[in-house]
């Protein structure tokens, strides 16, 4: 199996699509990866809404703040949340944070999925969120969280930068480095090892002395009868 942060790397955040038709086969295997994305409690509090007539599309690109573009894509899918079913069992936590990170989740998942499918994908979060609503007659408690735009990409655009790794990462604390991360991971490995092997040396001269201390108690008994 391939390291799936080769396609991490890969994706692209697509601008422009072709008009060309994405079967329903695709789209099924790109929203049953978001299905298995990972959720508080598995709630799985969230419903996926697949646009794919032209006519909707051209509102929702209007809503998403005229970025009519993406009514090219092959099909748009809404990503919704349902956050009262979090706010259930989390409360006010369960609503504002974990509500989002179960959509942001499901989201990942279909963007790595399209793209090991060979298409592109747009991660869209700025939309009317009413407007959004209205067109696609979502009810009042739940709430559209993002769009992903869905089709065969026109050009792939460069990889954008990224920070290097070690200016992102801390250990222990915040800004706290490591000079030799890998060193240090051997170092305490090594002393992991040691103190497993200790507790394993206690554990049987303990299991020893009780064996030990069961068999003396056994012929004090054959003594006495």
């Amino acid at each position: 199996m391939g390291d799936i942060l080769d396609l991490i790397k890969e994706r692209r955040n697509i601008k422009q699509f072709l008009p060309k038709f994405v079967s329903w086969e695709i789209i099924s295997k790109v929203l049953d990866a978001g299905r298995h994305a990972p959720s508080s409690g598995n709630l799985q509090n969230w419903k996926f809404i697949v646009i794919i007539e032209s006519e909707i599309k051209q509102k929702v690109a209007q809503a998403a703040y005229e970025q009519y573009e993406i009514a090219l894509a092959g099909a748009l899918i809404i990503i919704c949340a349902e956050p009262e079913k979090a706010e259930r069992y989390y409360g006010l936590r369960g609503e504002r944070l974990y509500t989002i990170q179960n959509c942001a989740a499901a989201m990942q998942n279909m963007l790595i999925e399209a793209h090991s499918l060979g298409l592109g994908t747009r991660w869209i979060g700025g939309f009317d969120e009413e407007e959004i609503k209205a067109i696609c007659s979502i009810p009042e408690e739940v709430r559209p969280q993002a769009i992903i735009a869905l089709g065969y990409p026109k050009e792939i655009p460069p990889k954008p930068p990224k920070y290097p790794l070690e200016t992102v990462v801390y250990f222990h604390r915040w800004r706290n480095k490591l000079r030799d991360p890998a060193k240090y991971m051997n170092d305490i490995a090594v002393i992991l090892a040691r103190k497993a092997e200790k507790a394993k040396e206690v554990f049987q001269k303990s299991s020893q002395f009780v064996v030990d201390t069961a068999k003396e108690k056994v012929n004090q008994i054959r003594k006495k009868e």
